[in-house]
């Protein structure tokens, strides 16, 4: 679908057009990206990564911004010139075919996409089911500006390829956030929700130094728990490991739970 586009759009000149096939190519990068980065995170953990590899997902997402932000540059400085004086575009039936076209396509995919998630219970396809959508959306915006240049109204063409320009910036902006918070290490699970389920274990007197980072699907935690003075050091373990266990049953996207033991102040 990305190729089709871009040879339209080329050949035509018209820049929503061309908009849109580069916004069909991050779906299409992300997806590769995305394939590469999962396949390499879901390696199990060696001597020299002992807490895994899925921060490779992070930096295929990383490189994905990157390609995002050339695309953003490239349909921006496309539609100003345009607007700025350039020749009006070639709109034929050709261009509706091939839009609608690729419209049909992805409407199908959309739906696969969200069908499969529920099934799976997929977080990460019903991300891309989201992502596809707003493909649905530019496409859209592309077909109206074509209508509108038919129409008499070149200056729609550039003005659908600043829309997908949008479309594109709101994308890279939401991954460029979400990579941000796992490389910054930025809290994950709220305190007072891990300190809910800890008091909930009988024996247990308090707890704090709470600390999570990581992705929202695979996450890591550590904190200090208060247990009686007097408690056996094997009664006390076995207790941090209730604890460990409670943790995990609620947030299954915990990957790993560090219980340090510590009477209370």
């Amino acid at each position: 679908m990305a190729g089709a586009k871009l040879v339209l759009g080329y050949a035509t000149g018209t820049v929503s057009v061309i908009s849109d096939g580069f916004h069909s190519l991050t779906d299409s990068a992300s997806n590769v990206l995305g394939i590469v980065g999962l396949r390499a995170s879901r390696m199990p953990p060696d001597a020299d990564h002992p807490y895994g590899h899925r921060k490779y997902e992070t930096l295929a997402a990383g490189g994905i911004f990157i390609f995002l932000l050339f695309a953003v540059v490239e349909v921006g400085r496309a539609a100003f010139d345009r607007l700025q004086g350039g020749s009006a575009p070639n709109v034929t039936a050709m261009s509706f075919v091939v839009m609608l076209a690729t419209l049909a396509i992805n409407l199908v995919v959309v739906r696969y996409e969200r069908r499969q998630a529920k099934r799976l219970t997929s977080e990460l396809l019903l991300a891309d089911a989201m992502h596809t959508t707003s493909d649905v959306y530019t496409s859209c915006a592309v077909l109206a500006s074509l209508a509108g240049v038919r129409l008499g109204f070149p200056a729609m063409d550039s003005i659908g390829g600043l829309v997908v320009a949008v479309f594109i910036a709101r994308t890279g902006w939401a991954i460029a956030r979400d990579t941000s918070r796992v490389l910054s290490d930025t809290v994950v699970l709220a305190e007072d929700n891990i300190r809910e389920v800890v008091m909930g274990v009988p024996e247990v007197i308090g707890c704090h130094h709470i600390r999570s980072r990581g992705s929202l699907d695979h996450t890591f935690l550590d904190l200090h728990v208060w247990l009686p003075r007097d408690m056996p050091l094997h009664e006390a373990h076995r207790l941090s490991h209730v604890v460990k266990d409670r943790l995990m049953a609620k947030y299954p996207q915990i990957a790993d739970a560090i219980i340090h033991i510590e009477p209370p102040p």
